[in-house]
């Protein structure tokens, strides 16, 4: 009986044409190409008071919806991506930017009631006894740098994070470790953080995924 003829897959042949070594298919499946995709604007109202809420793990896309359903505008910051596969299938994700953070437009005190009620609010921000307030227009800036629309660099680390606000480390060795914002990078979204190691302050340059506001 005659051995049927083993096929070779149809990109192993591709590459084996080339006189290129097969690639590891874990890896190869890994890589992604991204391009920006540039979403429609987004318009955040003016009159409103405009704060920070953190949200519970896995519930800043939900919450947003929610509370916007609700009559309580809500930003959660995402930029789009388009990701490619290496067959050139292509798909378009929305990534968050900020962990676990919303902007929550507010008229009134019932208003913050509500988005204290909501069962994915973790808190909203407060700093010595008075709520992180964003004014609209640096917002805005904010909401257009990261979706395309414009914006600055200026906008983006105010929104952010500000110096002298204090943090967490939230990734890495130093997880847990509390300090000091001494200086921020917007570039490069670099934060040089003064953290109390071994008895004294010690800055450490630590990225924006890697550290909360207090």
């Amino acid at each position: 009986m005659s051995r049927s003829k083993r096929r070779i897959p149809r990109r192993r042949r591709e590459v084996l044409a080339q006189g290129r070594p097969p690639a590891d298919r874990a890896a190869e499946i890994s890589r992604r190409r991204r391009r920006r995709v540039r979403p429609a604007r987004i318009v955040l109202e003016a009159d409103r008071v405009w704060l920070v809420a953190e949200t519970k793990p896995r519930w800043a896309a939900r919450a947003a919806r929610d509370l916007a359903a609700a009559g309580i505008p809500a930003f959660d910051p995402r930029e789009e991506v388009e990701l490619t596969s290496p067959t050139g299938r292509r798909r378009t994700a929305r990534l968050p930017l900020l962990h676990r953070t919303i902007f929550v437009g507010l008229t009134d005190d019932g208003d913050l009631a509500r988005v204290e009620g909501h069962p994915g609010i973790d808190r909203v921000l407060f700093r010595d006894g008075r709520a992180v307030v964003i004014a609209p227009s640096v917002l805005q800036g904010f909401a257009d740098a990261v979706t395309g629309h414009g914006g600055d660099e200026e906008a983006v680390a105010a929104v952010l994070l500000a110096l002298g606000d204090g943090v967490r480390v939230t990734e890495g060795p130093l997880a847990a470790l509390r300090g000091t914002i001494e200086a921020i990078d917007p570039a490069r979204r670099r934060y040089r953080v003064a953290l109390s190691l071994f008895g004294r302050e010690t800055p450490v340059v630590l990225t924006e995924g890697q550290i909360e506001r207090e």
